[in-house]
């Protein structure tokens, strides 16, 4: 049955006349009052207003210790404070913006020699200051690998004196093709690159045993990285304090009207906005339940510098109708009077539910009978 007139009907609540009124036009059986009078001995009429909140915080929080950088660095930009920890700022103007702010406690500012290099420079840690590495000098031959150098000696040699260290690896025009051993002197065994030694030189040290250290490029010593070369810093005491926004979502509690009409109604109908400041009141129009739970989110957290509440609100009702059961009506709140749109009730989902299982079932019966 519809709700008894009330006369302290709360602002977001849409009055049962206009709901019932507003079903009845839906329904094409408009009938001046008689259709909404008739309505109202079998309606069932429940307010479930939809709300879209955010709280945004300012969140503060700051880092304190002793800071350096490569000298001469310049602090003339930054804030100079007696107490780092009384020190505050005004609130941001805009909850939105992220920013970050600097500031030096006053007489902390010094330069020192930097306490990891000398005069700028470092020891290279890859050649512990050689500007050297070491290199094998003689690498296995790419092309034979030392299983086939020579097919007569097997890169031991012969009766004659073998040099002393194998060669630079040899440009092979004829691969394929065998060359006179350097090693025994046998005409056509051994390999063209390494010509029987199953070795070659190293290119990159060329049989020498050492390379240019790559790092530091010969020097053995390069620019420190905590000066970038400078030999001093500069020292200070300060603070870094960063302030960026935090959201949060507020849930509407129970009673909530289902997903569907809550998607289908976030851009449609008179949603009333509003924006509350820290230090202002959430709006009169607000059902309690919904207020509360707003006011239930607003608990300072910290480091909270301040906050505010975007809050979206849309009078709705859910009606459903003795004689149309088969669907729920939802009338809401419109720019210039309600407007009404509608879902199957569960009963009606139920029963298409139990046909469709039936008839799926029944298929499957028959599908395995033909087999």
């Amino acid at each position: 049955m519809a709700d008894e007139p009330n006369d302290e009907l709360p602002d977001d609540e849409l009055p049962d006349d206009e709901v019932l009124a507003a079903v009845a036009e839906h329904r094409g059986r408009s009938g001046g009052d008689t259709e909404p009078k008739r309505l109202a001995t079998s309606a069932r009429i429940e307010h479930q207003p939809l709300l879209d909140c955010t709280v945004t915080r300012c969140i503060e929080s700051r880092t304190t210790g002793e800071q350096t950088r490569p000298a001469p660095f310049d602090l003339s930009g930054r804030p100079v404070v007696d107490d780092l920890d009384a020190f505050r700022q005004a609130p941001p103007k805009d909850l939105r913006r992220r920013e970050t702010v600097h500031v030096v406690l006053d007489g902390s500012v010094r330069e020192v020699p930097c306490h990891d290099c000398s005069n700028g420079k470092q020891q290279c840690a890859n050649c512990k200051g050689t500007g050297r590495l070491h290199c094998e000098p003689q690498v296995p031959c790419t092309d034979c690998k030392s299983v086939t150098s020579c097919t007569k000696c097997r890169g031991r040699g012969g009766s004659r004196k073998a040099p002393v260290t194998p060669v630079a690896p040899q440009k092979v025009k004829r691969p394929g093709v065998r060359v006179d051993c350097a090693l025994c002197e046998a005409p056509g065994t051994a390999c063209p690159r390494c010509l029987g030694w199953g070795k070659t030189l190293c290119t990159d040290c060329g049989g020498d045993g050492k390379v240019k250290c790559r790092h530091c490029q010969g020097r053995g010593r390069w620019s420190c990285e905590t000066c970038t070369g400078k030999g001093r810093l500069t020292v200070w005491r300060g603070a870094t304090i960063t302030r960026a926004p935090e959201d949060e979502d507020v849930t509407a509690p129970p009673p909530r009207a289902p997903w569907i009409i809550r998607s289908r109604l976030k851009d449609k109908g008179a949603w009333r906005e509003t924006v509350v400041g820290a230090k202002g009141r959430l709006p009169e129009d607000l059902a309690a339940h919904h207020r509360a739970a707003i006011e239930r989110s607003l608990v300072k957290k910290r480091g909270e510098v301040t906050r505010q509440v975007s809050i979206r609100h849309l009078p709705l009702a859910r009606v459903v109708l003795a004689d149309e059961p088969d669907r729920v009506y939802y009338v809401y709140a419109g720019v210039t009077r309600p407007q009404v749109t509608w879902i199957p009730s569960r009963r009606w989902v139920s029963r298409v539910a139990a046909g469709a299982a039936a008839a799926m079932t029944t298929a499957v019966l028959l599908f395995v009978a033909l087999r």
